[in-house]
């Protein structure tokens, strides 16, 4: 099991470069005909340039290259819209911004990413190498127009944000509402980002400030099993081939988070998780008539890094590693001969009450709900001794539900 798990890490980025998710959606060609199907999915840091279609998940990949496609939707997800517009070129990075105002633009064909079109007009977002930018469209325009925002060093080490968007949000909301209360009038709260601005167009066309959104974090609650492992390495009487470790097959309790920093994709899922673990140990040695047992009790919170391997919508597989920091009482802590009703005496080998283990996982995840999981606990000390060590090792296996 050991060996496997860490072959399987060798070979993630192996498997992963191979994996692409399609999820249902259509198209719509120059011809105006609709393509049903399945479209590559991906979270972009910039807007696409071309369509990746399949008629269906098995089939040969078709690509649509901007000049051949007007629209595209993945279904519950985002939508594109081909439009040609002037694209501002002045940098918003504070690093990188103009000493003066940079009003140069180019006018261009590009897919721009629809947050909400309502009945009297639609907002839309662009990012390319140069910065995100907003541009709104309403029901009399011809074409979207940029939301304005210009940063730029007024002089030396004083840099001016002029929010000219404000007056053209302000502009459109005059033209399309009545009843206007003051703070939408007064729109210096809208900052440049998608959420204010949607909350802003929601108003203009009367309707819930939403686009669809997809939760980044999820909890989850779980049980399993540990199969434990204390050994003695170094100079002990415990400490050699001859001495046999029993190991403790035990229940275990596991409650999570997982943040996914991607959720339209959930390619990359970072989880710390709290699991609860017990063990009944006994280390032994023939030859030198001697025995050590006890009772562990350990809370262990294990950060980690989790990669699906395999990533569809139903199903996933995946392969994670982290740390573990282990809180650990133990009791019954005595070493005894081997005869039957020997007496006892508390051991004078001291356990550390927080320890810390490298971990590596894998499993897979059914139906968006169902996680089947297995893990193992790299050996770790569990004393400070210079000329011995005690060292725990673990594997788990555990049935997991996820709630979004």
């Amino acid at each position: 099991m050991k060996r496997s798990l860490l072959i399987l890490f060798w070979v993630i980025p192996f498997l992963s470069i191979a994996q692409t998710s399609y999820r249902s959606g259509y198209l719509i060609t120059n011809a105006q005909d609709t393509l049903r199907g399945f479209i590559s999915f991906k979270e972009e840091s910039e807007n696409p340039i071309a369509v990746y279609f399949r008629p269906t998940p098995d089939d040969k990949t078709q690509v649509f290259p901007l000049k051949d496609c007007k629209a595209y939707v993945v279904e519950n997800f985002y939508s594109y819209r081909r439009e040609t517009v002037n694209i501002s070129m002045s940098k918003d990075d504070l690093n990188r911004i103009s000493t003066g105002r940079d009003t140069s633009s180019k006018n261009d064909v590009v897919f721009l990413r629809i947050l909400q079109s309502g009945e009297n007009a639609t907002l839309f977002m662009y990012t390319d190498d140069v910065k995100t930018r907003f541009y709104i469209q309403s029901k009399e325009d011809a074409v979207p127009l940029e939301l304005i925002r210009n940063i730029y060093f007024e002089r030396p080490r004083f840099a001016k944000t002029e929010n000219k968007f404000q007056v053209q949000l302000y502009q459109l909301m005059q033209k399309y509402q009545k009843n206007l209360t003051l703070k939408d009038v007064k729109l210096e709260w809208a900052k440049y980002n998608a959420d204010d601005l949607i909350k802003v167009v929601s108003k203009i066309n009367n309707q819930s400030a939403k686009e669809f959104a997809v939760k980044d974090t999820r909890f989850f609650i779980g049980a399993g099993l540990s199969l434990t492992s204390f050994v003695y390495k170094g100079r002990h009487s415990l400490a050699n081939a001859t001495a046999v470790a029993k190991k403790s097959s035990n229940p275990t309790i596991t409650v999570g988070l997982d943040y996914i920093p991607k959720p339209l994709i959930g390619k990359m899922v970072y989880r710390v998780n709290a699991t609860l673990f017990m063990s009944k140990n006994e280390i032994y040695k023939e030859s030198n008539n001697l025995k050590h047992s006890f009772d562990e009790l350990t809370l262990g919170v294990s950060p980690q890094i989790i990669y699906n391997i395999y990533n569809s919508n139903m199903f996933k597989f995946y392969a994670g590693a982290g740390l573990s920091a282990n809180i650990s009482s133990y009791s019954n802590n005595v070493m005894s001969t081997l005869e039957q009703g020997a007496e006892t005496k508390k051991s004078d080998v001291d356990l550390n009450a927080i320890s810390f283990a490298p971990k590596i996982t894998a499993g897979f995840v059914v139906n968006k709900k169902i996680e089947f999981s297995g893990g193992y606990y790299i050996n770790s000390a569990t004393t400070d001794y210079q000329i011995f060590k005690v060292l725990v090792s673990r594997f788990t296996f555990g049935i997991h539900y996820l709630f979004k």
